[in-house]
């Protein structure tokens, strides 16, 4: 009987423990991943990106600190993908020294993002996501290649489930995040395309409050009628 009541106190108190734990968790405030890591080779990676691999994102948007701002089309020059290429080589580098930086893992998701290797850079958004789960601009990024995978897609059903799986990544982007507006705009396109169009409309609404005249501004504006 001495014995278990001894279990039961023990077990009692670890029960505690995790509790106290489990509220510690909840009431303290998310640190927000961003950025590139202070890394010779990620920062050779982003300055190759930056000079001539952005990710052409047909038209949405992305901005990462590895790219810089996306550029509409699709074309892929040769040029850009041999910095691409090298600046892979680059993270890959990062990496040993850093393996478990969630940065450096969804870098390597931009750089496929650039090559169109949409299922490569969702599965690094996901394990980077695994480690950050609030990282912003893995969320990004995973939408825009879900959404991207999406205008590939011929089944109707499965279109529209990837156009949702996006939108829920573009909405999980928290308001705190450098990522936001990005995804803010992103899911306004993204509510277009699902045929919800006075969702899109009042999302577009909230883009234009805080970007009223860039070219992202009247692109989306005109797109859905709010000239």
């Amino acid at each position: 009987m001495q014995w278990r009541f001894v279990s039961v106190i023990v077990f009692g108190g670890l029960m505690v423990a995790l509790a106290v734990a489990a509220a510690l968790s909840l009431l303290a405030p998310k640190r927000i991943v961003t950025g590139l890591p202070d890394d010779p080779d990620a920062a050779l990676a982003g300055s190759l990106m930056r000079r001539g691999a952005a990710p052409a994102t047909g038209t949405l948007r992305f901005e990462s600190a590895l790219t810089g701002e996306s550029r509409p089309g699709w074309e892929l020059s040769a040029g850009a993908a041999t910095a691409a290429e090298s600046a892979q080589a680059s993270i890959e580098r990062a990496r040993r020294r850093a393996r478990f930086d969630p940065r450096l893992i969804a870098a390597l998701g931009h750089i496929e993002l650039t090559r169109r290797m949409f299922g490569h850079a969702e599965d690094h958004y996901r394990t980077a996501l695994e480690i950050g789960p609030h990282y912003g601009e893995a969320r990004l990024g995973l939408g825009v290649a879900l959404a991207l995978r999406a205008e590939a897609e011929v089944d109707p059903l499965r279109q529209r489930g990837l156009r949702l799986e996006a939108l829920a990544q573009f909405i999980a982007v928290r308001e705190s995040d450098p990522a936001r507006l990005d995804a803010l705009y992103d899911r306004a396109r993204v509510l277009e395309l699902l045929g919800r169009a006075e969702e899109a409309r009042a999302i577009a609404r909230a883009y234009l409050h805080d970007d009223p005249s860039s070219a992202w501004a009247h692109a989306l504006a005109s797109s859905l009628g709010l000239d």
